[in-house]
């Protein structure tokens, strides 16, 4: 499964692919940590998880 982790950064939009769940959630904080706003990340079956929900990609649970 891939993970698109996007956002708006200082310098205009940001988007990232990722191969798992954990790796997602890294970059997603990572962003969040340098300033990047409307952080999501979007899973391989369109589903959208906002930073509140972001453990439950590493517990294997729904967000959205």
């Amino acid at each position: 499964m891939f993970f698109v982790v996007t956002g708006q950064g200082l310098n205009g939009p940001i988007a990232v692919t990722c191969e798992t769940a954990a790796a997602a959630v890294e970059k997603a904080r990572s962003f969040i940590a340098h300033g990047a706003l409307d952080v999501i990340i979007t899973d391989a079956d369109g589903r959208q998880h906002l930073p509140d929900h972001f453990h439950g990609l590493l517990l294997g649970t729904q967000s959205l």
